[in-house]
């Protein structure tokens, strides 16, 4: 989970699935250095970052790890960046503020792969 906010990577990690996945928590530049290490099944970001901007995070993370769901959190929302998200196939795009409950759901979906791609 790339989030620069701190408490909110908190809260959203403890709110995720316990499927067995173990959960990475990074902000903008040390996820970068994560996904030049190893690759990734599901990846959740958040768009404003004060280092790393979402945006680049969701290109490299599909250039890394092809085969990632991801999932787009943001407090920002903009018909460019949802635009952008549907072109990498973005699973989710959550806009804050949002339920823990709803953001539980997306994760479990998209970890059991029932949900589609945004439209």
């Amino acid at each position: 989970m790339i989030e620069d906010e701190h408490d909110v990577r908190s809260v959203l990690a403890e709110a995720l699935p316990a499927n067995g996945y173990p959960v990475y928590l990074a902000d903008g530049a040390k996820a970068i250095k994560a996904m030049n290490a190893r690759r990734y099944d599901l990846i959740i970001t958040g768009l404003r970052m004060s280092v790393a901007g979402g945006l680049q995070v969701l290109a490299l993370a599909k250039d890394r790890s092809p085969n990632a769901k991801l999932i787009v959190i943001t407090g920002y929302p903009s018909e460019d960046s949802l635009r952008y998200c549907q072109e990498l196939r973005v699973t989710s795009y959550l806009v804050k503020p949002f339920s823990v409950s709803e953001f539980r759901g997306a994760a479990s979906n998209v970890l059991r792969g029932v949900s589609p791609t945004i439209q």
